[in-house]
């Protein structure tokens, strides 16, 4: 008896439906900034009841009401601990990725909830890149969305790194299937 332990099949990329016989070419994830910036917000807010407990710490020692403080400040830090865990789940679940056949939106929109979209690349018909404002000039990252012929009208990938260079990658992989599939009707 054969024991198959798929989950623990290890391979950078390998994903839930990936066919046997496709390669993965790109594999994205917002860009790193995303998840910095949320990471920046969570500490600066976690600093926020140090500062009354601060101002206030010969009052609250004067009460004795330092435990009750210290209730409050460790349920206020583990709340937060619990959102910034979320917003990097969130960020490390919602995947695109692209193979020579197909592209893949995985959207994760909670803990339990998640969805999976593709496109056949023969039925990619343009892709437009967006990058708005300074910081997204600088740091090259940005909003590539591909229109389809298909039901699904648009393929979206959020603020990713190098979307020009993303743009082009998938035109050419698309040629390349459109080609392929020109062949095969031969």
């Amino acid at each position: 008896m054969a024991l198959h332990l798929s989950i623990f099949t290890h391979s950078k990329y390998t994903f839930e439906g990936k066919r046997p016989d496709e390669d993965v070419e790109i594999f994205l994830y917002s860009h790193w900034i995303i998840i910095a910036l949320k990471t920046i917000f969570y500490f600066l807010i976690s600093l926020v009841p140090v500062v009354p407990l601060l101002v206030f710490s010969q009052d609250i020692m004067a009460y004795g009401l330092l435990g009750v403080a210290a209730f409050f400040l460790v349920a206020y830090w583990m709340i937060l601990l619990s959102m910034y865990f979320y917003e990097v789940m969130i960020y490390l679940l919602d995947t695109w990725i692209v193979t020579g056949e197909r592209i893949v939106d995985i959207v994760q929109k909670g803990f339990f909830f998640r969805t999976t979209s593709e496109l056949d690349l023969t039925k990619v018909q343009d892709i437009s890149v967006l990058t708005s404002g300074f910081i997204q000039t600088v740091l090259d990252f940005g909003d590539v969305e591909i229109q389809s012929a298909g039901a699904q009208n648009k393929f979206r990938f959020k603020q990713v790194a190098h979307p020009n260079v993303v743009k082009d990658r998938i035109m050419r992989l698309a040629t390349e299937a459109k080609q392929r599939a020109g062949h095969q009707d031969l």
